[in-house]
């Protein structure tokens, strides 16, 4: 008899939310190994913004010639530690009524599932914790357990909070296997399947085509930023070969939607660039040659110190749209707090041999950092007009405390944050939290910011005839 198991990857609960390739990959790697292992796998995406029974109701989304887009979004009530934040807070993707059903639906015909959810934020977690309940008023007697990165980093909340009947911090698969063998009375699970060169996403899991793909072609990062828990959830660093990434995109490019006549595919690695020579240069040389008609995305921050001529070339020739350096900050105290991974000349060499390659300065961009403890708003106004002196776009990255990191407790102290609050490590709060920014007056920052990018992106593009990607829109 097959056993099944309902992957559930729940809403969230925030002040903002926006799918920018936003896929469970842990969920889609774990089904694709349980499928391996002889079980029946369902699939419950909360945040599938083409969930049939979404757009049974509202219709098709709005979706951007990049696939990304806008979720369902419905006002729900602050929780009462976050009154005082003068924005609408909101659960974004399926309705709960909807929830209900899609586990119903993913549930027919098993009285006891296991149920398997996923969490990314930690202060996301009354989401988590509602799903479970919801799931429970369903199939009283599943079995639930909770993974990922609000599970690994507080384990402990978790279990009190979200109450599932088994929480499994860390990334490796092992244990939950070795659970589930003891679980089912059965054997050879861990040993069989429990591998890394099983870990293939199963976009299959999604009976509908999708308007992107998200891949990752590593885990881990050799720098150990005191703001990044990346080191926390993968201790090192572990690159998949070129080859099973070929095998991964050949495999699932039938459920891409094309977009103006291209299909999008976002890759979202800590370290995508390390070791191209041997993991970078060959994946993308292969890619041209399977004559696709692609359109890549780095929405998570590159290093520029790994950006070398022929890698800028590859991302020219492969189309690589959205691209986006991790500059951090102009001020040494932050470039010294992000493990020496950049510096103004590694950032000023990687944009020049970007330029070479073919792009646009304003199809650029690069990630800045604000709201670190200690940090002034002119100390990140000087790191916008670094960027923009390129000729880049500015994208302001608000600073989350994140629990284990160096960070974090000189975070809480300087912010009065009770670390043990996880709702209180939003980004969206800590302007209140500041002693020397408050909330109205960084908004003000931001729309500058929105304004001066605008200002520059249409000089460039006046200046220049760029026959590159073109990817300038602004998410908010």
């Amino acid at each position: 008899m097959q056993h099944r198991a309902i992957l559930v990857n729940p809403p969230i609960y925030d002040f903002a939310a926006y799918d920018l390739f936003t896929k469970p990959l842990g969920l889609l790697h774990l089904g694709g190994l349980l499928q391996r292992a002889g079980f029946d796998v369902r699939l419950v995406d909360a945040l599938d913004r083409r969930h049939p029974l979404l757009t049974e109701r509202y219709g098709p989304p709005k979706v951007k010639h990049n696939g990304t887009g806008k979720y369902h979004t419905e006002v729900i009530s602050k929780p009462a530690v976050l009154s005082h934040i003068p924005r609408t807070y909101r659960r974004y993707g399926l309705p709960e009524d909807l929830f209900l059903q899609a586990i119903a639906v993913a549930g027919e015909g098993a009285s006891q599932p296991i149920v398997l959810v996923s969490s990314m934020m930690t202060y996301w977690w009354p989401a988590i914790a509602d799903a479970i309940c919801l799931v429970r008023e369903v199939f009283p007697k599943a079995t639930i357990a909770l993974g990922g990165v609000y599970a690994s980093l507080m384990p402990d909340h978790a279990r009190r909070h979200c109450m599932p009947d088994q929480v499994f911090p860390g990334t490796e698969p092992g244990k939950l296997f070795t659970w589930l063998e003891e679980l089912l009375g059965v054997s050879g699970i861990k040993d069989n399947y429990c591998r890394v060169e099983m870990l293939k996403p199963d976009y299959d899991l999604y009976n509908h085509p999708l308007d992107y793909l998200t891949l990752i072609t590593s885990v881990g990062c050799p720098f150990h930023c005191d703001y990044c828990a990346s080191g926390r959830l993968w201790p090192e660093l572990r690159q998949f070969p070129p080859e099973q990434m070929i095998e991964q995109i050949t495999r699932h490019v039938h459920k891409i939607n094309e977009h103006g006549r291209a299909k999008n595919i976002a890759f979202i690695d800590d370290a995508l660039l390390v070791h191209s020579e041997q993991h970078f240069e060959p994946l993308f040389t292969k890619i041209a040659s399977l004559g696709l008609n692609f359109r890549f995305h780095a929405p998570n921050g590159l290093h520029c110190r790994f950006i070398t001529d022929n890698v800028a070339r590859l991302m020219y020739e492969n189309r690589f749209e959205m691209i986006r350096l991790s500059y951090e900050a102009a001020d040494a105290r932050w470039q010294t707090a992000g493990n020496g991974k950049v510096s103004d000349q590694s950032f000023t060499t990687a944009v020049e041999r970007l330029v070479k390659a073919g792009y646009a300065p304003h199809e650029l961009q690069a990630y800045i950092l604000a709201g670190l403890p200690g940090q002034t708003l002119d100390e990140v106004a000087a790191s916008a007009r670094r960027v923009h002196q390129l000729g880049l776009m500015v994208r302001l990255c608000q600073y989350s405390p994140i629990p284990g990191t160096p960070l974090f407790k000189q975070t809480c102290r300087d912010y009065g944050i009770d670390p043990n609050e996880p709702l209180l490590h939003n980004n969206s709060v800590l302007p209140v939290f500041a002693q020397t920014v408050g909330f109205e007056q960084f908004e003000q920052f931001k729309a500058y910011i929105s304004r001066e990018n605008q200002r520059f992106s249409a000089a460039s593009a006046s200046a220049t005839t760029g026959n590159g990607p073109k990817e300038a829109s602004v998410e908010h």
